[in-house]
This record gives structure tokens, sequence and C-alpha cells, in this order.
């Protein structure tokens, strides 16, 4: 089940759809987690800069049809609960609907033309997290979980499926071990939402404008005199902190 191809579910629609309903009530009930879902092939994608070095790859994990179905099937649960009860920052967004780099880039520039218009100035910082899926520690993400009101056997299941991948690198062929991953793995359906919780209470605390394209962080704020610009770098240290 977990290596068939995509063509063969769009076969018979109808009767995939039944036993695979079956399949992700068993799954949730009994926290089974399939083997594809686990243990994850990695293709490193270039990204720029030197090919001998490995920072400048990207890691794609490729996964079976079913198991990225059974995550976008929790991942959509998910999102709704996040959603429907307004969890998620207003600063964010980033993999969320009718949010984009261009809301992003308006409300932005909505505040810098006021500033502007009232003659002024704005300080802006970038902040980017470097390597941001894989340096997620899975505990903590759990208890950021239970704080937005993960309980009961989905909580566990996303606890399982975070302890226990697996991943391996393959290379033109060549494959390497098995290695335990203990971070969110780049790649998978649940990592974007995973990542959005994550980083969901950088806002907390900060008395300046933030604004937030999944990880990539902008903070800003008017610097008129000196204490405006006191304030802001001690946003920047609450966010180093």
């Amino acid at each position: 089940m977990n290596y068939l191809h995509v063509t063969c579910y769009r076969l018979s629609i109808i009767f995939h759809i039944h036993c695979i309903c079956c399949f992700v009530k068993v799954w949730i009930q009994e926290l089974c987690l399939l083997i594809g879902s686990v243990q994850t092939s990695v293709h490193p994608v270039f990204k720029k800069g030197s090919r001998s070095k490995v920072e400048n790859y990207r890691p794609v994990s490729l996964t079976s049809q079913v198991c990225n179905l059974f995550e976008s099937i929790i991942r959509d649960g998910t999102v709704r609960h996040l959603e429907s009860n307004m969890l998620i920052q207003d600063s964010q967004h980033g993999f969320r609907k009718q949010r984009s780099c261009l809301t992003n880039l308006l409300t932005f520039l909505d505040k810098v033309a006021g500033c502007l218009d009232s003659d002024k100035n704005m300080d802006v910082v970038f902040l980017d997290f470097a390597k941001a899926f894989d340096k997620v520690p899975y505990e903590r993400l759990e208890l950021k979980l239970k704080s937005h009101g993960f309980t009961g056997k989905l909580l566990k299941w996303i606890t399982e499926w975070l302890h226990n991948r697996t991943q391996r690198v393959c290379v033109n062929g060549s494959k390497s071990c098995w290695h335990l991953v203990l971070s969110v793995l780049q790649g998978s359906v649940l990592a974007p939402i995973l990542i959005l919780i994550y980083i969901n209470d950088l806002d907390c605390g900060i008395s300046n404008w933030i604004l937030k394209f999944a990880d990539n962080t902008k903070i800003f704020g008017t610097t008129t005199d000196t204490r405006q610009q006191l304030k802001l770098q001690e946003d920047l240290n609450a966010l180093v902190n």
C-alpha cells in the first residue's frame, strides 16, 4: 500500500476513497504509523554557491502518495482548528489561505507609507532562521502543540510521528544508512504548519511591528528619538532570548 503508484488511485477513485477513510480511522485510533511516513529518502537539491558544500543543498523528502495523503488529512484538520480558533498570529502570512508574500509586502508598505507621510523615520530589521526546519526541538514543539489546544490521540500521533522518523540520503543511486531525525523533516506535508505553530509566539512581548512569512521575519518601527531606538533593540534582544 505504501508504494502504489499515483496512477493506481485514479483508476477507481470512489473505492480508494472509501478504503483510505477506513485506514485513516484505524491509523488514528490505533496510533499506527506507516513505514513510508517514518522512513524517508532525502534527495539533496542544489540551491546556490559551491556544490562541494553540504549547506548549499536543500533536502527534499520523497514519501509515498498514501503517506502524503494521510499527512494532508492531518494537516487540513490542524489548519481548521488553528484558523477557526484564531490561534495563529495575524502577523503570519506564510502557508495560510488568502495570505502570501504579496499580502505581507502590502501590509509592510502600508506601514512604511504611513511613516513617510508623517515625516517619521523607520528602522527595519530583517531576520531569517538558519536551517529552521532542521533545528526545531521536538520536545519543545510538543509543548507548543499542547498550548494550541492539541490533545488526545491526534497529539499522540503527531508525537509518535516526530519521535520515530528516520531518513537516509540518496545521491545518484547511492544510499546512506538510516539515521534518526530529531526535528521536523523539510519536505514533509506536516512540516510547514508545525513550523508556524513553533514560531507563533514570536510576537509576544514585542512593542514594534512584526511581520512573518513562515520563518522569514521583519521587525520594524518608527525611530524618531533614542527611546524608540532602544525599544527596537529591546525587541531584538527579546527575540534572541
